[in-house]
């Protein structure tokens, strides 16, 4: 049987392309509600930004190093379908969230749509293993930006 790992073109790429996979964040508890994207909610004056905000959309979105095709190629090139989920035919797509911080490297990965545990930690050692960002902005200024990701799992 050929083995073949499919990367996720799908609708959920128009949204990652355009910034619209923002998830409007729930206030914390004694805060009012504004319009802002931002997942804190550290007050800031109009000039400066919060230093550990991680915007859901930033005015510009972080880039991977050639964009999204050199994005989807990194992936193809470097995810590994581990043998023993080949050997139980188990497929799927998994969605992994990561924050490009404001120097562009990635961290705080985290699967939110699981399908399997080993296709999970392949999905999270791929994201690892992504080079540095060019980091989102907001207002002139680098920013800490959440980025959601399909990966798509397909024996053929």
């Amino acid at each position: 049987m050929k083995k073949e790992v499919l990367f996720a073109v799908t609708t959920l790429v128009g949204l990652l392309l355009t910034g619209c996979n923002a998830k409007h964040s729930t206030p914390e508890q004694g805060t009012a509600p504004d319009s802002s994207t931002e997942t804190t909610t550290t007050p800031t004056d109009s000039m400066s930004l919060p230093v550990d905000s991680v915007f859901e959309v930033a005015e510009v979105m972080p880039e991977f190093p050639g964009g999204t095709q050199a994005l989807f190629k990194f992936i193809s090139e470097n995810l590994e379908y581990p043998q023993n989920a080949i050997d139980g035919q188990i497929e799927g797509r998994v969605v992994v969230q990561f924050v490009v911080d404001k120097e562009g490297k990635v961290g705080s990965i985290q699967v939110v749509r699981s399908v399997d545990k080993m296709l999970d930690q392949a999905a999270i050692d791929v994201v690892r293993a992504l080079p540095d960002w060019k980091p989102g902005m907001q207002k002139g200024q680098p920013v800490n930006v959440r980025y959601t990701l399909p990966v798509s799992f397909k024996l053929s």
